[in-house]
């Protein structure tokens, strides 16, 4: 088999070559010849929608990025009982160093950055401005939350009250596109510089799509990040700046509409999924995993791998409809709780939705003794109005609570216990068998340039 020199190459023959996992069926094109020269304004459209393409795989948002965060944090949340080997050494946190599902999503998540730095690289051939600012701020927008999603899964976790000088993720802004713009030295930066370099390409992507509604895609995700790393008035003012000015809106008459409706109202960003473009049916696809029952011919949908933990399900108030709606029991044999969240193979599957950033305005203003846009109480209360429950002066314990039971299976919870800092089970949240090795290839291709975390062997 060919030795990668290092990551830079692999992230090349990605580009340039079909994944053999399923991958969304775009038109015009599926993927981008890296070395092709981009000359038009049609052509590094093309290359953008290669970019996005990447995002909706099973390697990303299409499985991995939300259901790896959960399996992860499954302590007292989820069961795992899939024959997936990568995926139950995470759950048991008994991870190699060459775990397949920790290769893909680095891999794959690479290959997203390197055909976003291909598109900037081509901007000059766009004439039109305007385009050409929306083209450049979707751009960023894939590398910085790409760099993001890879720095909390690949290193320790953002301290508010530190220095994160420990080793981040490699930060990569020059295309490659043929052998010979690959460089045999890359390093890891600290977690500081990491999230310095994502919130910077956040912040040009949300100035450069100030014509769009894309822009509250990034808006939306820097919220994330500045929440990530306790900026809290900076994670309030931009969730309230969705709140009020996106034409977003909270669903109230039905808590399963975001996930079963295209586009929903609360849908800021989606990963379009159909019948013929989806992360997968089988061994792939957030369904694949989390769901369990007999269709309408009485064929069963999903493998049931991924069950709500019992001591999750009875953590529940009396009444709550996000146990009562978003949850059920398994048909059949496959028996157990299953989050209706992830149902259908077909529907999108919505990556970020505004009732985050009610909670990120509520958890924000409690914290910083504030009430821009509202209340604390008037946004938990209102959520949990929604949700069939009564009003309650909030703490900051029932509004992670709250937090924990609107976003539940959506990837959010080994995130928010890291940077809240509750351990995850018997492990704490800076455990360093809470970071993801770095994939064995890689340290191996790199000749040792990039240095394994703690705990793992290469």
């Amino acid at each position: 088999m060919k030795k990668y020199r290092n990551i830079l190459v692999v992230l090349l023959l990605i580009v340039s070559a079909t994944s053999c996992k399923k991958q969304l069926e775009i038109d015009p094109k599926q993927q981008i010849d890296a070395a092709a020269a981009l000359n038009n304004t049609a052509d590094v459209q093309n290359a953008l929608t290669g970019a996005y393409t990447f995002l909706a795989l099973g390697d990303l948002y299409g499985t991995n990025l939300v259901m790896l965060p959960d399996i992860y944090a499954s302590d007292g949340y989820l069961n795992w009982r899939g024959s997936f080997t990568s995926y139950r050494n995470i759950a048991s946190k008994a991870i190699i160093s060459n775990n397949v599902d920790v290769t893909r999503t680095w891999v794959t998540a690479y290959a997203a950055i390197n055909t976003a730095n291909i598109v900037l690289s081509a901007l000059g051939v766009v004439n039109d401005a305007n385009t050409r600012n929306v083209i450049e701020g979707k751009a960023l927008f894939i590398r910085g939350i790409m760099h993001f999603e890879l720095v909390r899964l690949y290193a320790l976790p953002y301290d508010a009250t530190g220095t994160n000088n420990n080793l981040g993720v490699p930060i990569m802004t020059k295309p490659v596109k043929t052998v010979d713009n690959v460089s045999n030295n890359v390093t890891r930066k600290t977690v500081a510089e990491v999230y310095t370099a994502v919130e910077n390409d956040l912040t040009t992507a949300i100035a450069k799509l100030a014509s769009v509604n894309d822009q509250y895609a990034a808006k939306a995700f820097l919220a994330r990040v500045y929440l990530q790393e306790g900026k809290y008035a900076l994670a309030r003012d931009l969730a309230n700046d969705i709140i009020t000015n996106s034409p977003y809106s909270l669903i109230t008459n039905s808590l399963e509409a975001p996930f079963r409706t295209k586009n929903s109202n609360e849908g800021i960003f989606e990963i379009k999924q159909n019948e013929q473009s989806n992360a997968g049916t089988s061994n792939d696809g957030l369904a694949t995993f989390y769901a369990s029952y007999l269709n309408s011919t009485g064929g069963n949908v999903g493998r049931a791998d991924a069950l709500v933990n019992t001591t999750f399900y009875n953590s529940f108030e009396a009444g709550d409809k996000r146990q009562t709606e978003l949850i059920y029991e398994g048909t059949g044999a496959r028996t157990g709780y299953f989050t209706k969240k992830w149902y259908s193979y077909y529907d999108n599957i919505p990556v970020c939705r505004i009732t985050e950033q009610y909670l990120i305005r509520a958890e924000c203003n409690f914290r910083l003794n504030t009430a821009i846009g509202a209340t604390p109480a008037s946004d938990i209360n209102m959520l949990r109005a929604r949700a069939g429950l009564g009003t309650v002066v909030p703490t900051l314990d029932i509004i992670l609570n709250e937090r924990e039971k609107e976003l539940d299976y959506e990837g959010f919870r080994l995130h928010d216990y890291k940077r809240t800092k509750r351990s995850i089970g018997a492990f704490p949240y800076n455990d360093p068998k809470l970071v993801f090795p770095i994939p064995d290839r890689e340290i191996k291709a790199s000749n040792n340039s990039l240095i394994q975390n703690p705990g793992y062997s290469g």
